[in-house]
């Protein structure tokens, strides 16, 4: 029979137990004949000492010191930064390609600029913070060999006042409107990350109220050309609704309705503009979904402007994007935006690949299409610079945080 001795060589280190009875007798005399002691010795001594009063409680003074502090630090300002550079070559036919003259309305363009930005984050006092970014760029293909100077993305402070009253005054980007595929179309206040605000925000008012002053014009000297705008949120039977406006004497009055719910998982969304001045009253509306998977991302948009004459200015765009194809670092994307005005559109297929750290490389297809001069063919709505209608493109991008 194998011994727990045999197993463990290291068991061999306690005593058997004949041994440790007689370690135990050894012990408990010893620990007798030091508790006999003491009291031999008090023998001799009066009995009534060992019920006098004890020695009185040593009382330690409150110095105040917080040793704690001592070993943890509060971080009142932070920097940070994003550096981003990024190249490429794209080449297609700015008209449908002939394949007897391949060469015919043939194009293509290299691409390469970099930019990097540094932020500031100073919060001296939990009422009050200092928040600033400035940008510089390069791009050498346009001439510019050297980094830009400075030019200031944002910069404004936070007050809080009372509070309830949450203020911030500078320059900085707002966001009004729910669009994603047609950025920007029911976004009142898209033009504030060019000029200067004061916000004022009230969270315990209903679900909250934002009161806003805008100088857009650099050159701006009266009150009447300050944009003047206000909304206010609130949750009703699971769906958040906001309503807001924005004045300027010279503009008009642009009022704003959103509304916003989760409905089996997916999210419905819808703006109402309506815009108003002396010469013209027309509508805006988008209406649209989100439906986001692990793997998958669904967007559908639909948009209508009435300010086109003709009634005719609808717009549809659907975007599919599915990430880690096959359990590779490959993400597939395609977007297709179609307008009823006159009947042109944009498709796009990309696919992006991480093959290192920070570095990602993309590879497209652009395709325009419609008649000639149409909205997504020469227009500034088709994104291919040359205005291609039909292109491949390749890039890589180094963006790094930190």
């Amino acid at each position: 029979m194998t011994s727990f001795a045999h197993l463990c060589p290291a068991a061999g280190i306690l005593p058997s137990p004949r041994y440790s009875v007689q370690l135990s007798a050894v012990l408990t005399l010893a620990v007798l004949s030091l508790a006999v002691m003491p009291l031999r010795a008090q023998e001799a001594e009066n009995l009534d000492d060992l019920f006098s009063d004890p020695v009185r409680d040593t009382v330690v003074v409150e110095t105040q010191t917080d040793h704690l502090a001592q070993y943890t630090t509060n971080e009142t300002m932070q920097f940070s930064g994003f550096f981003n550079t990024e190249g490429g070559i794209a080449a297609g036919w700015t008209s449908w390609p002939v394949f007897s003259d391949l060469s015919s309305g043939f194009d293509s363009t290299i691409a390469l600029s970099s930019s990097a930005s540094l932020n500031l984050d100073a919060r001296p006092d939990p009422d009050f913070r200092l928040y600033g970014s400035v940008t510089t760029e390069m791009d050498p293909l346009e001439g510019a060999y050297t980094w830009s100077s400075f030019t200031i993305s944002e910069l404004f402070v936070d007050y809080t006042w009372l509070d309830d009253v949450f203020i911030r005054l500078g320059k900085y980007d707002i966001t009004w409107g729910q669009a994603r595929l047609f950025e920007g179309v029911t976004d009142l206040l898209e033009d504030a990350e060019y000029g200067y605000s004061l916000r004022a925000n009230l969270p315990t008012i209903m679900d909250g109220i934002s009161l806003i002053s805008l100088i857009n014009q650099p050159d701006a000297s009266s009150y009447t050309e300050i944009v003047y705008a206000g909304k206010a949120d609130k949750v009703l039977l699971g769906t958040m609704f906001s309503l807001g406006a924005r004045y300027q004497i010279d503009e008009g009055v642009n009022a704003l309705l959103s509304v916003k719910r989760v409905v089996l998982g997916i999210d419905l969304l819808a703006d109402a503009i309506v815009h108003y001045d002396a010469d013209s009253l027309y509508p805006k509306v988008l209406a649209g979904f989100f439906k986001e998977w692990p793997r998958v991302k669904l967007y559908g948009e639909y948009y209508y402007n009435g300010a086109v004459a003709g009634d005719m200015d609808h717009s549809a765009g659907l975007a599919w994007g599915f990430n880690n194809i096959a359990g590779t670092p490959i993400d597939l994307g395609l977007r297709w935006i179609h307008t009823l005005y006159d009947s042109s559109g944009s498709v796009i297929a990309g696919l992006t690949w991480k093959p290192w750290k920070y570095i990602t490389a993309s590879l497209a297809l652009p395709v325009a299409y419609g008649p000639d001069g149409s909205r997504y063919v020469s227009t500034t709505y088709n994104e291919d610079v040359a205005k291609r209608r039909l292109a491949l493109a390749f890039g890589l991008e180094m963006a790094v945080s930190f």
